[in-house]
């Protein structure tokens, strides 16, 4: 069964809860939006945003089509270039990766979640 069909928006809160409260520290708004599901439109399901702050970016996190508890980021383009000095580079590298262990922490949780079912 793909984990997809197991997720939904308030499991998906109460794992970035979770995350949180690991103390990864990182200047990005993370949250749980509400995603429509072309194949069953009264499902609850959610998805994970993550606005970088010195990208200009947004990045949304999904599990990989298929069923086996991998995730993946998106990071949508930009329309203008950015230009950052060595502390805001600095920073946004951290924020990149507290995302890859956000990715990370949602694998093990989705690969928990199917081998409990």
């Amino acid at each position: 069964m793909p984990v997809r069909k197991l997720l939904d928006k308030a499991l998906l809160e109460a794992w970035l809860t979770d995350f949180r409260g690991l103390g990864y520290l990182t200047g990005s708004d993370i949250r749980v939006l509400e995603q429509d599901d072309d194949a069953d439109p009264d499902a609850d399901i959610g998805l994970i945003v993550v606005d970088l702050s010195n990208a200009k970016t947004i990045t949304y996190l999904q599990p990989i089509a298929g069923g086996d508890g991998t995730w993946k980021a998106t990071m949508e383009a930009r329309d203008a270039t950015i230009e950052l000095g060595a502390v805001e580079l600095v920073n946004l590298g951290n924020e990149v990766n507290v995302l890859g262990a956000l990715v990370a922490f949602l694998e093990t949780k989705s690969k928990a979640l199917l081998a409990a079912c």
